[in-house]
């Protein structure tokens, strides 16, 4: 059986929270991989909540978590996807 993860620390949602507060700060222009990288310290967090419950709620939380990490990862795919056809376009004319 594979050993649960270690338990969240007061002092780690202390340092989610400070880092989320920053984030709010953060222009624009780096939002959106600024925003993948605190969905992502929240599903971790959350994830070993729930490692160490039976609590469906908790587990219900942290898949919830990881369901917005995955789609603000795809978001930025796809952001990242359309900016690299359009400078295709720019360099070569024509449409996409």
């Amino acid at each position: 059986m594979a050993e649960r993860p270690a338990r969240v620390t007061a002092r780690e949602i202390a340092d989610f929270l400070t880092a989320l507060r920053e984030h709010r700060s953060v222009p624009a222009a780096s939002e959106a991989a600024s925003r993948v990288d605190i969905l992502a310290w929240k599903a971790s967090l959350l994830d070993r909540m729930a490692a160490n419950t039976r609590d469906p709620e908790t587990r219900a939380t942290a898949a919830a978590a990881r369901a917005d990490l995955a789609a603000a990862r795809a978001e930025l795919a796809a952001d990242r996807a359309e900016a690299l056809a359009d400078s295709y376009v720019l360099r070569i004319g024509g449409e996409h």
